[in-house]
């Protein structure tokens, strides 16, 4: 396949504001892929040149991309700078600066085998060679190809392409319907892999995808929780005659991958984070007694000292390339396991919730740093209020609600009912936060002139892959968080409204922003709207919105797709007008 037809491709699936016309182009693309390609095409569409735990990471920042545009141009980097400053995209600078003819011939695997040999470029020397390798590659491009080698480069393609839509296409492509996502999706929850996906069922059809599984040191997509309005729903939602109630922590959710000596990391974006955990590392290699295990649970800061859980915020210095063993040293993290998902080579994820948490336990050796979550086995609200009032007590967030039912399966990628957070008491009003997806923004005035005045946020809507948005929002931001949201939202900045965002005119903001960054929301109550698209009913033409938005903080380790549902959202307004 010709790069160029790929690039024909973004152009269109840029200029398209509908979902179903992507998908249709995309079809007839990984239709015309060979089994070589097809991965490669789907990793590109995403911005990403391999999965995306595989932390390929080309590091091509601002400074490096003007240098080769600078190079392949035989120009200055002022006049690079300048260009830059009035068309603001540097794929836009290096097509209008860089006057070689380029030609038409290079391949999707060229482009594939340049941005990797950049990637691998490493040691003395390494910056200026990926600056000569940019720019070989750029001089050899057309104007067109220019624009998105660049943003593959910075890892910025703004298609407004998500996987559940690249999934669609396969499955429209290969399987002749959209509505034959489910497998493949299942195969996407379980390697997060989606040019493997893509490359198996080309290859191998249906029966391929179906016999792909768990395999170590490639996450897993987490399963999911849902929320409830009273704590009485709890039981009745599971459905089973006794449930588990076990610690809700406020922490970062881990994957820890273990292969006898070799352990890796994931957090909950499924990023690759042994290094900022090597005490986790040394616990989970040491305490752990099963050759080989992928757990899930949760990274926390604990003081041994009063028994209390410390804040998020307090864990969160640990993210940080360098003096990683100082700052762990001062704080020291703490591994609450609450799953097995994999063990001595066999998957656990069709195992049951007893089944699981019974092994989990037989092969972890209890230590302060490492251990099962503390939990109970109720069949009564009594029980769960109990339990959730000592972890109050604790400094912790609340409980999870878990079936203990014969079919309670670990399903990856899922948020079903049979794991239920509880956080707080609702009545008598909406006191649990949303996580919501920032896609779009309004221009400050007065004191907030030279910012964003307030931010569009949205839910996600899993069956159709859209996010619907669900208030606008411009409470609870300090002046340094104000100051700080032009550069927060810089790389997810698109000039027309993303294929996958649905907005009422009515809503339309400012600025538009591809779905990437998750914020935490505190609100009033849920109630029914002429302007927001969350659970649009086309014919009453009402939607559902967050009264009374607060901004709480960042959800950086979520993905837009992490966040809260449309589906949750419509749960919450129907409980609540009940109360």
């Amino acid at each position: 396949m010709k790069f160029a037809t790929l690039v024909s491709c973004f152009e269109r699936l840029e200029a398209t504001s509908s979902r179903n016309e992507m998908i249709a182009l995309l079809a007839r693309l990984l239709a015309a892929a060979t089994p070589d390609e097809i991965g490669i095409v789907c990793y590109f569409v995403l911005g990403e040149i391999g999965p995306g735990y595989s932390e390929v990471n080309l590091g091509i920042g601002d400074r490096t991309a003007a240098a080769a545009i600078a190079l392949a141009a035989g120009t200055d980097p002022a006049s690079v700078d300048a260009a830059a400053r009035e068309l603001g995209d540097y794929g836009d600078v290096a097509a209008r600066l860089i006057a070689a003819p380029g030609g038409e011939a290079l391949s999707v695997a060229e482009i594939h085998r340049s941005l990797s040999e950049i990637a691998g470029a490493s040691g003395p020397g390494s910056a200026d060679r990926k600056v000569s390798l940019l720019a070989e590659l750029l001089a050899a491009a057309t104007p067109p190809q220019r624009r998105y080698i660049l943003r593959l480069a910075a890892g910025e393609m703004r298609l407004g392409v998500g996987d559940m839509t690249i999934l669609d296409a396969l499955a429209e492509a290969f399987l002749g319907s959209k509505a034959q996502r489910p497998p493949l999706e299942h195969a996407y929850n379980i390697s997060s892999d989606i040019g493997r996906v893509a490359r198996t069922l080309r290859e191998e059809g249906l029966f391929g995808v179906r016999a792909i599984t768990v395999t170590l040191h490639k996450p897993i997509r987490p399963m999911l929780t849902r929320r409830v309005a009273r704590i009485s729903e709890i039981l009745e939602r599971i459905g089973s005659p006794v449930i588990a109630v076990e610690e809700k922590y406020d922490g970062e959710r881990i994957q820890a991958h273990k292969d006898g000596d070799d352990v890796t990391l994931f957090s909950r974006r499924l990023t690759d984070v042994t290094h900022q955990y090597p005490d986790i590392v040394r616990h989970v290699r040491q305490y752990v007694t099963a050759d080989t295990a992928i757990l899930d649970g949760e990274a926390v800061a604990f003081d041994h000292e009063t028994g209390t859980y410390r804040p998020f915020q307090t864990l969160m210095r640990r993210r940080r390339k360098y003096r990683v063993s100082e700052v762990a040293g001062e704080i020291p993290a703490t591994y609450r396991a609450f799953d097995l998902l994999y063990v001595d080579g066999e998957s656990c994820l069709y195992r049951s919730y007893p089944e699981r948490r019974a092994k989990l336990e037989e092969v972890i050796g209890r230590d302060e740093h490492i251990s099962p979550a503390d939990r109970i086995v109720t069949g009564d609200t009594d029980g769960i209020t109990e339990f959730y009032l000592a972890c109050i007590e604790r400094g912790l967030e609340g409980v999870v609600c878990k079936s203990c039912a014969d079919d309670s399966f670990y399903r990856a990628g899922a948020r079903e009912w049979q794991w239920i957070k509880w956080k707080s008491d609702y009545a008598p009003g909406l006191s649990d936060t949303l996580d919501l997806v920032i896609v779009g923004a309004n221009a400050g005035r007065g004191k907030r002139a030279g910012t964003y005045g307030s931010v569009l946020c949205a839910a996600y809507n899993h069956e159709e892959d859209l996010f619907q948005t669900v208030c606008g929002m411009g409470a609870g931001f300090s002046d340094v968080d104000l100051s700080d949201l032009p550069r927060r939202l810089a790389a997810a900045k698109v000039d027309r409204q993303p294929a996958r965002v649905m907005v009422n005119p009515q809503a339309a903001p400012d600025f538009w922003f591809a779905p990437a960054r998750v914020v935490e929301v505190l609100g009033l109550e849920i109630t029914e709207s002429p302007v927001h698209t969350c659970n649009w009913d086309p014919e009453r033409r009402r939607g559902l919105a967050l009264r009374f938005p607060r901004f709480v903080r960042w959800r950086d380790e979520k993905s837009p797709e992490q966040a809260t549902t449309a589906a949750e959202i419509a749960a919450m307004f129907r409980r609540q007008r009940e109360v």
